[in-house]
Parts: C-alpha cells; structure tokens; sequence
C-alpha cells in the first residue's frame, strides 16, 4: 500500500502523545497497524513488548481486523514475533472485565448482564433492586415496567458520567444505586457500568495493581475516540498517568453516541489536556466515489467547532450520473417501492474492489434508519412481495416476521391467553409458509398443549422440566421446521429469526428460571406482548458471523464502521431526521439535569443529528438513495427534513429516478462477509463435532435449554485459578484452604437446592484432593488461566485460555488442561483442544512445549501425551478449513448416531433425526 505524507507522518511519530484525526474511509486501520509495527521495530533506544501496548476498539469485530493487520503486518517486517497474544486489542469493557478478574478473584464466579437482562432483572427484584423504592424528583414513587428503562439510564449516568453531587443532593435514585449495587454484588452479576467502575476502583485504589500495569503497559491506542465517555476517559488518562503514551484515533464529525453519554468534547481537547501532542489529520477517503466524499463533506462542514480537516476524494470508486439520488414520494408505500425496484435493478451491476471487478448481491444493499421501529415495515413489505431477501439487525421489528410472530403465538397459547387455542397457533405457522405438512404441525401443537397443561399439575417436577427453551426446540422438532424445507430459499433468513427468538427466551429465562411454571410461562407471554420489541434497544448487535445473503436494514447507529455498494437513506422527514426531542417521561424525571454536567448532550443537538446523518452518507462506496415521502394523516409527518436541501445544494445528487439498464453487468457475488475469522475453542469443539450444529448454535444463534448443574465447572476452575495465581506469587495454599475457595467462588445459579448441596460438597472434595496431590508441583507453575491467541494467517485466528502450565524440573514445559465429569468430551476434541494451546503456548513464548496433558479432577488421575509436530499441522488445517467453511456458507450436517443422540438440535436436522430419532 502505498502511503501518503500524512500517513507516514502517523506512522512514523515520536514515541509521544499523538492524535490522529481520520476522516471516514482514510485507511485508518491500517495506519494503526503499522504504527504498531514501528513501536515494535528494534531500534538502538529499545523497543516495546507487544504486552506494552493496549489497543481500544469500539466493537470485538472492529478488534478482530485491527489484530489481525497487526499480525500480518508484523510477521511481513519484523518475522515471528514472540508474545503479539499478550497485545490487548478490544474493547475497553473487555480490557476491564479481563483486568478485574485477573486481580480480584471474587469477581472471577461474577456474570454479565446484558442490557436485556438488566431490565428483566431490575423488573424481578423492582424493591430490593431499589426500583419501586425510589421517586423521581418530584417525588411521586417509580413504578414497575413504566420507570424500569429510565431507572436503569439513570444508574448507568450515575456511574459513567461526570456528577455536581452538590446538585445530586435529596435525589432518591442515589439511594436506589446503592440498593442497586448492593443486590447485584450479592447476586454475583455485573452490568456493563459495574465493570467500568470496578476497574477504575481497582486501579485507582490498589497499589500493587497500579505497579504492575504501569510496568506492562507503556501504549494506549483508542480508536473511536469521539464516542469515548467520562468514565472510560478516566480509564485512559489512568493508564497516562501510570507513565503510558496516548495516541488518539477518532473524528469529531463522527460522533454518533452523545446520548449514550460520549463526550466530543474529549477529542476536542484533547491536545490541550494531554502534555506534548503532535496532531495530524488523516483527510484522504478511500471508500467512496468523489460524489459521495463531496456531497458528505460539504454538507458537515456546517457544523461548528470542529477540528481542523477536510475530507479529500480519491475517486477510489467512479462516479457516474444517477448513483446519488434525492427523491420525494407520496407517501412511504411509494417510497418503499422505489427501494424495491431499485434493490432489483442494483443487483449485478459491477462495483470495483481490491482491483478488481464483482457483480452487487442483495447483501451488498443496506436501508439505514433513524428508526428502525418506527419506519421499517413498509419497505420490509415491499422487499418481501418482490421477493427479496432481507434481514433486519438486531431485534428490531422481529416480530414483522412471519415465523417469529408464529413462535409468539404459540407462547401466548402456552400462557393460556384467551383467543389463542390451538387454531390460532396452527393458523399463525402455516403463515409462516415455511413449508410444514399440516398433520405433524397439528401434531406439534398437541404435544405443546399437553406441555401447557404440565404447568397446572399439583406434583411439580424440577424447574428444567418446564423450560421455556426446551418448549422451544421441541416443538420446532416435532413441527418438522426444517431449513432445507422453507419455500423459495429462505431457509437461512427464516433460521435467523427463529434463532434471535431463542436468543430472546434465553435473555428472559435467565433471570426467570426459578419462577413456578404456570406463573413464568404468563409472564413471559406478557413480555412478549409489551415489552420485548422495546426491551431490545435499536443497535442491538447481531452475531457477526451470520450473513445470509439478503438486503441489510438497520438503525444508522449500527452501520458504524460498516460500508455496503448500495445504501438507501429513506424517511428523511421533518422531525423523523433530525430527530425530534423526545416528550413525555425520561430520565430526566429521575435525575435533575444541573446533576450531570455536560447534560444537554444526552439529549441531542442538530449538529448531533447532522454528523449521524454525515456518518449515513459516507457508509456507502458508490451509490447512495436518499428519500421521503409524507405519512396521510400523521400531522407531524408532513414536512420534508431540513436536511433535504443541505443535500440538493450538491451538484453530484440527481432528482429522478436512476436508469441502470445500460450499466455492465456481472453475475452477483456476495462479498466475502466474514474478513476476520476469530474462533474460540468451544466454537471449534462444535464445528469439529458437526458443523451444522456449529451453524445452529453459532451461527443462526440457537441456544439450548439451561443446565440445572451449570456452573459447576467453571466454579472449580475458578477455585484452582486463585491457587495457581497466587502460587505463581510465592503463596502456597494447602488443603485446609478448601472449604473458602469454595465458599468464595461456587456460583450454581440454576441448582435446586438438594443439587447446589451436593454440587458444593462435590467440589469441596475435588478441591481438597487437588491441593494435597499437587504441592510438590505449585512450585513449578508458569502460568495460570493464560490467555492465548493462534493466528494461522489468512484472517483466521483461535482464541483460548489455557489453565496451567507446569514447567518439569527438567525444565521441560506442559500444558494442562483440568477436566471434571460436567465436561466430559471425548479425549479426541480434549487433544486438539490441547495442541491448539501448545501452538498459542509457542506464539505466547517462542517455545515449543514438551507435553500436554488432561488431568481429570474427580479421577484425579494425570494422562499426558507428547505434542505430536504431525497433530499440530493437522489441527492448523482442520481450523483453516472451518474458516472457509464458515466463509462460504458449507455447514453440512456430519450425521453419527452416538453424537447426533447428544445434539441439543438433533430433532431440527433431517440428517440427524434420521441417525437419532427422538423417541416419541
């Protein structure tokens, strides 16, 4: 690649503050990477350790590419360097949740609660959660339900934000984070703000921590800088001032989520805050045509107070009359036909990548939002009768769907709502047209109604017997839902719904697993019906493996980072875009708004809404669709946004219609939509075992019933992770320890009494044991829990944590992986698991390792093997192969009759079901 001036001049910066100030497309990543590079050049001053540097994405898959070029580009100047898996690249929750885990050991049983069950869990405990037991500041009582979102924004604001606790004084919900707190800590669980804070906590307030990481970390790269809050920012300048250097990536002008709490006033500053600054702007744009580039430019250059930049083109695509349109339609049924037709006549036309030519296919089409729920169902109606594929990200409007509105039926008829019978639920799946035989789904239902009348039963069974989940896939089975069956190839979209389903039941079953039966299958009817379409809020991220191929809608705030061929722009109506100040309650009838300084920010300026729509623009390469159309009878909708003519002011925008029948035309070629390719090893352990079972569960995101016994082994691990760890340290534990280590780190959630009694004493005895048959070896540990990263090149890379390594008196080195009974697998996935980590071992040190060895807890028995070089390249090329197996979409089913018996998705497999059919 060649570079221009400017991108050299990052590269190539003094070891010192530095801010990079990158336009969209202006190849920031690979900037970065070679600046990467450069540190880790040596040089006769010395050289950083690639554990010196920290690296904070905004998303794990925006990490997973920054790796990976920093890999490629290490290897092709500097050969193997030894350690690039202690390099952290992540995001800054990650790099938290890591870091207190690491130092404090309660936190190591600790869950993360999603924003999802967040809510449902503040729901649960509204009392002791200090929900209802709070008022808002005029002091009338929160209530359940209508406050619950507003309660939760309020406790993150008052983590993550910077206080006048002046001003914050006689607020209730002050108090009501104090609960807060207080009820997850004791439920062992945190959420997002918690591990912010908690690191913060540890870092400001532990000075042995503060030690250690001011030797290990000596660079801190931050990218999206612009989206960076307060208390994240003070996780940065903690880390600066420990002695680290700080160089900044970031543009104000993208600055898309001040509501959130992201301060643009932080990269503003920044070189006024930060000692010795060297700013320099990264201008060149190489994505999108010179009309794109121009058009965008111009039109945020409204804003004011901006940083000193200017979007420059490269005509990296070329522009041709009619690629960017602005149209105006009657009404949003028009407008939604203008998408369709234009999706269908877009399809093949030719769009130039890595130098060379490729046909667009439907997933080479984004329809981005200012709402998602509020604009998207008439362009999802219009796709679907022209018969185009489409998914929506994240959970909005996914009971739009056909099959997912079915899935809600039959849970409204296991609730017993009234109207829903058995007709209901059949007529609601045939619906769906998912190409069911009638009698089998009639068949389904009935055995879903004997499940239902389960629930009244006097004798009640265990909780696992009534499992929202298990309902779920079982009657998916015996429905005979079947991917290969859906009419008109739609059997990859119709799974992916049916999927996020299964995603949603787990959020909600999490937190509800020990509700009695009939009153959990209710309520979760109730959530279904009024909350789960707003419980998921708009930019709720999606699996980013999955990718059929089909037309992309989604909210604006999630294409961040993102670009497509072909991106339309619809709804750009007065007070939809911009948008309008939301009325009624927020959460500013929770915390008086002097409270928070910076406050106007959360709730939006034009120049906000400007640079979201600035951030819109410039996702697409060459052609861009903007439209709108007036809503009949909705008095607010009537005006076209004041944006509209910011654009039409561009000589590049056309305002009829675009003709593409003379354009050349390839065949359509999805592009390769996974680049990067990171596995862990339970993803590998299913892809090895079947990869349709790997497309189920990874994939379309299927998850299985809960496991009453669940946590039982990662809470030994837990126990013997503290040993090693303070092993390592100098401090032996002998057996007496048993009963604390225990006490401290067993976190069964989903036990029944009698099990989690058992399940301790079980654990109490493993752990006993393990102390007194490994004294003599404590000693001779090297690491413990380490982290490993195995890149095997062509954007393929395996993530794990190795347990233990034990290094012999011989000086000869092992790699132990601890094994219980509730993780019984078959020695052949516990070998390559284990050669996988002897080959991150060698990445992690440069050392080839002796031995690797399964050491089985309750046996307490040792089975060591020596690495086998031919196991090692076999492994390579069974992950390489997974990795274009998952590129291409060839996820076969492996059928074998002792496995497919054990598959959670067996019954959703025709080939399964044929070698391990259910018993009726």
């Amino acid at each position: 690649m060649k570079l221009t001036p400017s991108q050299a001049a990052a590269i190539n910066s003094p070891m010192g503050n530095l801010q990079l100030i990158a336009c969209a497309g202006s190849g920031k990543t690979e900037v970065v990477a070679q600046r990467v590079v450069q540190l880790l050049t040596p040089k006769p001053e010395g050289a950083l350790a690639p554990r010196n540097i920290v690296a904070f994405t905004f998303t794990e898959k925006a990490a997973a590419e920054l790796k990976e070029r920093i890999v490629t580009r290490c290897r092709a100047a500097l050969g193997d360097v030894p350690g690039l898996a202690e390099m952290f690249v992540g995001t800054i929750h990650a790099f938290c949740l890591e870091l207190i885990k690491t130092e404090v050991p309660r936190y190591l049983k600790y869950e993360v609660l999603n924003d999802v069950q967040q809510g449902l869990f503040v729901d649960r405990h509204s009392k002791k959660s200090g929900l209802t037991s709070s008022t808002d500041i005029a002091g009338a009582p929160l209530v359940r339900y209508r406050d619950t979102q507003h309660y939760i924004s309020a406790l993150a604001i008052l983590r993550e934000a910077d206080l006048d606790d002046a001003a914050l004084a006689g607020c209730s919900i002050v108090d009501g984070l104090g609960a807060y707190c207080d009820l997850i800590n004791e439920r062992s669980y945190l959420d997002y703000s918690e591990i912010l804070t908690a690191a913060v906590d540890a870092i400001t307030n532990d000075p042995d921590l503060r030690k250690r990481l001011a030797e290990r970390v000596c660079y801190v790269i931050v990218d999206e800088y612009q989206d960076v809050n307060p208390v994240q920012e003070a996780i940065v300048w903690s880390l600066h001032d420990l002695g680290a250097r700080v160089c900044v990536v970031g543009d104000d002008d993208q600055t898309v989520y001040q509501w959130r709490g992201s301060d643009v006033e932080n990269i503003l500053t920044f070189a006024t805050r930060y000692p010795g600054v060297t700013q320099i702007p990264l201008e060149e744009n190489f994505r999108s045509s010179d009309g794109v580039v121009e058009t965008a430019r111009d039109f945020i250059s409204q804003n004011a107070g901006r940083l000193a930049k200017a979007m420059k083109p490269t005509a990296a695509q070329a522009y041709e009359a009619g690629d960017i349109t602005a149209l105006s339609f009657n009404d949003p049924d028009a407008e939604a036909q203008f998408i369709a037709q234009t999706c269908g006549a877009s399809r093949g036309l030719v769009i130039r990548e890595d130098g060379k030519d490729r046909g667009i296919s439907w997933s080479d089409m984004a329809v981005l939002l200012r709402s998602v729920k509020k604009d998207a169902a008439p362009i999802m109606q219009a796709l679907d009768a022209a018969g185009i594929p489409f998914v929506v990200i994240g959970m909005n409007n996914l009971f739009g769907t056909a099959e997912a509105e079915a899935a809600r039926q039959l849970f409204y008829f296991m609730a017993s709502r009234p109207g829903v019978d058995e007709a209901a639920v059949e007529a609601a799946w045939v619906n769906a047209d998912l190409g069911l035989d009638v009698a089998t789904l009639r068949q389904a239902i009935k055995s879903a109604a004997a499940a239902r009348a389960a629930l009244a039963d006097p004798d009640q069974k265990r909780w696992g017997f009534y499992s929202i989940q298990r309902v779920f896939l079982s009657f998916l089975e015996a429905a005979g839902v079947r991917e290969e069956l859906v009419p008109n190839g739609r059997g990859e979209v119709v799974f992916y719904n049916l999927g996020k389903f299964s995603q949603l039941i787990s959020d909600y079953e999490t937190i509800h697993y020990h509700s009695k039966p009939a009153e959990k299958y209710e309520s979760f009817g109730n959530f279904l019906q009024f909350r789960a379409e707003d419980a998921y809020p708009e930019g709720w991220q999606d699996n980013q493996y999955a990718n059929p191929d089909a037309v992309r809608i989604m909210t604006v705030h999630q294409s961040k980072g993102m670009q497509w061929p072909v991106v339309f722009l619809p709804a750009l109506r007065k007070n939809r875009f911009p948008a309008r100040k939301p009325g009624g309650r927020t959460v500013w009838h929770l915390l008086p708004r002097p409270g928070v300084r910076g406050q106007p920010r959360y709730e939006g300026t034009i120049e906000d809404e400007r640079r979201l729509f600035y951030v819109a623009m410039t996702r697409s390469q060459k052609f861009l669709h903007m439209t709108w159309a007036p809503i009949p009878g909705n008095q607010q909708a009537q005006k076209v946004s004041e944006f509209w003519n910011d654009v039409l002011v561009s000589k590049w925008v056309k305002r009829r219609p675009p003709d593409y029948t003379a354009r050349p035309r390839l065949a359509p070629t999805p592009r390769t939509g996974v680049a990067n390719v990171v596995f862990s090893f339970s993803d590998l352990k299913y892809f090895f075992e079947c990869p349709y079972q790997f497309k189920l569960r990874v994939l379309f995101g299927f998850n299985a019933p809960i496991h009453e016994g669940l946590g039982y082994g990662k809470s030994l691990h837990d126990a013997l992770a503290e040993v090693h760890a303070k092993a390592i340290q100098g401090q032996v534990y002998d057996a007496g320890e048993a009963p604390r280590l225990v006490d401290t780190h067993m976190h069964t959630p989903y036990a029944y009494p009698a099990l989690k009694a058992q399940l301790e004493a079980a654990a109490e005895r493993v752990v006993r044991d393990y102390l007194n048959d490994n004294q003599a070896d404590f000693k001779n540990l090297e690491f413990s829990e380490k982290l490993i990263e195995i890149n095997l090149g062509h954007g393929v890379s395996v993530t794990g944590r190795i347990d233990l390594v034990r290094r012999r008196d011989t000086n000869q080195t092992t790699i132990v992986d601890l094994k219980s009974n509730d993780r019984a697998q078959p020695e052949v996935v516990t070998e390559t698991q284990l050669h996988i980590y002897a080959l991150g071992y060698q990445e992690l040190t440069g050392r080839r390792p002796d031995y690797v060895e399964i050491y089985e807890l309750d046996e307490r028995k040792r089975k060591p093997r020596s690495v086998d070089d031919d196991f090692l390249k076999d492994v390579k090329l069974n992950v390489l192969s997974a990795a274009t197996a998952l590129r291409t979409g060839a996820l076969p089913a492996a059928p074998v009759a002792a496995k497919c018996g054990k598959c959670d998705y067996c019954g959703m497999c025709s080939a399964g079901s044929k070698v391990a059919p259910r018993k009726p």
